[in-house]
């Protein structure tokens, strides 16, 4: 299968991937953001998107925001010493798949173009799955948010591929903090406002086809996120958390305050005897959510 990537590039590196950059990829390669998404809106060959931060026609995020409807391509930013923080901003919104120097060596290149073209196999794989398990709902009625069985099949698969390529895969475990009392206080149809409004605001913060939810329990849920270290699945759980707080519930025109509590825990390549089993890797996640939860309202990872 022949590997392309598509290059939205200024003319300090472009002339790079114009004569192939060092790897075994086919590169169309444009100095404009209308030109790459001219391109990627004709074909749907492209596997792994590179750009730049700065390119003459708009700015990198709405350049990405606009690929992102289009393709489900992996994307890789190269970047220029002084724009790690904004990097870093844009990786975290955008679902950027790496970072990589703009004056990177040519191994480092080919690895990272490697793993992206390989985790957007797995999105196609993924997508396909999901067509063909359509009939078989493995979803809850409620949320929409993936069950506990489908959890336990396919954690074990994103787990034996993270060990087996010494990837990063991280978990929450959420519990939304006074759900009882919510049903006790409010009724059950506002309790399931809350559910279904946990559920939408999850699905704000992950990536699609990379990152994925299962409803746990009554009031629990599990996120998964592959090639995410623990510190960005942090960055994640605050994200919600700060989103959780905006939900706009009512009961009779009452606001219903909404919060939640989180355990993060995760599988590094670097300590590949920790956490390599999904039964270890779930015990300490909810260790960690029983810890943020004796104050609630609480992200705490656990390494």
């Amino acid at each position: 299968m022949i590997k392309r990537a598509l290059v939205a590039a200024g003319p300090s590196v472009l002339p790079r991937f114009c004569k192939g950059g060092g790897t075994d990829f086919e590169f169309f390669c444009t100095e404009t953001a209308a030109d790459a998404l001219a391109a990627l809106g004709g074909s749907d060959l492209f596997s792994v998107l590179l750009s730049t931060m700065t390119l003459p026609d708009m700015t990198c995020g709405e350049y990405l925001d606009q690929a992102a409807k289009i393709s489900r391509a992996s994307r890789i930013l190269l970047v220029e010493e002084d724009e790690s923080a904004a990097a870093m901003e844009l990786a975290n919104r955008h679902g950027i798949f790496r970072l990589l120097p703009a004056a990177c060596d040519d191994e480092m290149l080919a690895t990272a173009l490697n793993d992206a073209a390989r985790q957007f196999c797995l999105v196609v794989r993924e997508r396909q799955m999901r067509e063909k398990i359509k009939k078989l709902s493995p979803t809850d009625a409620l949320t929409g948010c993936y069950t506990p069985g489908y959890l336990r099949e396919r954690l074990t698969t994103e787990l034996h591929r993270s060990v087996r390529y010494s990837h990063y895969l991280s978990v929450i475990f959420c519990d939304i903090d006074r759900l009882k009392e919510i049903n006790d206080s409010h009724g059950y149809r506002t309790g399931d406002q809350v559910l279904t409004g946990f559920a939408q605001a999850a699905m704000q913060v992950i990536r699609e086809g990379v990152d994925w939810i299962t409803r746990w329990d009554e009031d629990a849920f599990i996120i998964v996120l592959p090639e995410t270290p623990i510190r960005g699945a942090g960055i994640v759980a605050e994200r919600l958390r700060g989103l959780l707080a905006g939900l706009d519930i009512r009961e009779h025109d009452r606001p219903v305050r909404v919060t939640a509590s989180f355990g993060v825990s995760g599988f590094a390549p670097e300590i590949p005897e920790r956490n390599s089993r999904v039964k270890e890797l779930l015990t300490i996640a909810g260790r960690c959510l029983s810890q943020a939860k004796a104050g609630g309202n609480r992200v705490l990872c656990c390494p």
